[in-house]
């Protein structure tokens, strides 16, 4: 199969928008060439076409399956695409398009994929990097596959640089959706005792155990929604996923939590926040902090 790659030019601010209509569109992630990310990890500009001046643009890549409704998926792109320039985040330039085979599409985002420091200790590595860890780092090696999460992400970001306190040694943790398999992996770095990883996405499942292995660790992953998990055993829920979802499964979160036992939900729009936190007020979870990055939230909710 081949698949059409779309890039999008764009100032630094339209870039999760943008990323978000490639999501859309395509059903999976997308790549970001970001120079900044470079600089600050890498010392180095080999793998970006950007140039060092300009760190206020990137470049957005996704990747769309020939399919009968491409043309209408394209259509939807480009108005889209026109949406965003609406919004007046920046300058979006024009897509362009090549064609790739399949497994040039499967490999290509690996170029822009680099380690990257994202808490006090955590530090994400691509699986196929040689790294060698400095004082007081915590390696999390990933990769992705066709799963989301790659830690490079606003909400991927803000969970695991949550995590670094919430984790206890010890401790239980579930991740709900948990694409790579990411946070839970960082779960069980970090000291978690019992980490167990759902999602309904075959290719995630796969994902995330090949994680677990390329770590080293040892995760109870499975295909399974959260109310197919057993109740009352978590001290810890983590859930980068969107906020209508983290509103639909609060009942759940609330059957799977023990007393005291924290919710961290991710993936949520700044418009959503005030919705997401009533909601869990509503469900008798207690809304303790709220953090924010590039447009996008993560709260923290208690059972009481």
């Amino acid at each position: 199969m081949r698949y059409l790659e779309v890039s999008i030019r764009c100032q630094r601010a339209a870039a999760d928008a943008v990323g978000h209509l490639l999501m859309t569109l395509t059903g999976g992630g997308y790549a970001v060439d970001d120079p900044l990310i470079v600089e600050q990890n890498r010392s180095s500009w080999d793998m970006t076409d950007l140039k060092p001046g300009d760190p206020e643009w990137v470049t957005v890549s996704g990747w769309l399956a020939e399919t009968d409704d491409l043309e209408q998926r394209r259509l939807r792109l480009e108005a889209g695409l026109d949406e965003i320039r609406a919004l007046g985040l920046g300058t979006v330039d024009p897509a362009r398009f090549r064609w790739v085979q399949e497994e040039d599409w499967a490999h290509a985002w690996k170029a822009y994929f680099r380690p990257m420091r994202v808490g006090d200790a955590l530090v994400v590595v691509p699986a196929w990097e040689d790294y060698t860890p400095g004082p007081g780092e915590v390696p999390v090696y990933v990769d992705p596959g066709m799963a989301f999460g790659t830690g490079t992400h606003a909400t991927t970001a803000l969970c695991l640089r949550w995590m670094e306190r919430l984790v206890q040694p010890g401790s239980r943790v579930i991740d709900v959706g948990t694409g790579s398999g990411i946070l839970a992996v960082a779960a069980k770095r970090l000291g978690a005792g019992e980490v167990l990883a759902i999602d309904v996405d075959p290719v995630a499942v796969e994902a995330a155990e090949e994680n677990a292995r390329q770590n080293q660790v040892a995760i109870d992953v499975r295909r399974a929604t959260l109310d197919q998990v057993p109740e009352g055993e978590a001290d810890l829920i983590v859930a980068n996923i969107i906020a209508s979802v983290v509103i639909d499964i609060l009942p759940d979160v609330v059957e799977r939590l023990k007393p005291g036992g924290r919710f961290l939900a991710s993936g949520i729009i700044l418009e959503k926040k005030d919705a997401v936190a009533e909601a869990m007020t509503q469900a008798w979870l207690l809304p303790v902090g709220v953090r924010e990055q590039d447009g996008w939230v993560a709260i923290l909710a208690m059972k009481p």
